[in-house]
């Protein structure tokens, strides 16, 4: 398949990452959960397709889609939906040779009955051979100032 160029530097991105995290809030009693983040992306397009999802001991317990948009000299879109009522529009940039990305400005509209999140934060680093992605998110919502709420350590599971 041909990436479109937007993506070519971003190709190590392609297939899907598993892995151990835990999450932590003041509002919430600590936990751990497995994850899988997908990355795909269709012939020309200039976005890459997003999917993550993941388990806790007693089954399912979030799942968030989206579109990854490189938009030119490093600069990154990141567009999610949660079932959770929450869509978040991020910006950010990729450094460091692309082994970090981060999106440190956000835009989040909650539902009606939703969890009121107020803003985020999402930082995605790879190891030197980018076979390894730590995530990290922050997020300040229902009163709590931005802060860190979830890291994650997944090993690329295919490409």
């Amino acid at each position: 398949m041909e990436l479109h160029p937007n993506l070519q530097p971003f190709a190590f991105l392609l297939g899907s990452w598993a892995g151990d995290g835990r999450g932590f809030y003041p509002t919430i009693k600590d936990f751990s959960y497995s994850e899988t983040v997908t990355f795909t992306a269709a012939a020309g397009k200039p976005f890459f397709r997003y999917e993550q999802k993941s388990r806790g001991a007693n089954g399912p317990m979030h799942t968030e889609v989206g579109f990854l948009r490189p938009v030119g000299e490093g600069n990154l879109e990141l567009v999610i939906a949660q079932p959770t009522g929450q869509t978040e529009l991020l910006a950010g940039k990729a450094q460091q040779g692309g082994r970090v990305l981060e999106f440190g400005q956000s835009s989040v509209v909650n539902t009606a009955t939703a969890k009121h999140v107020d803003t985020t934060r999402r930082i995605y680093t790879f190891n030197d051979d980018f076979s390894v992605l730590s995530t990290r998110f922050d997020m300040g919502a229902v009163g709590q100032p931005l802060q860190q709420h979830l890291a994650s350590e997944l090993s690329q599971q295919d490409s």
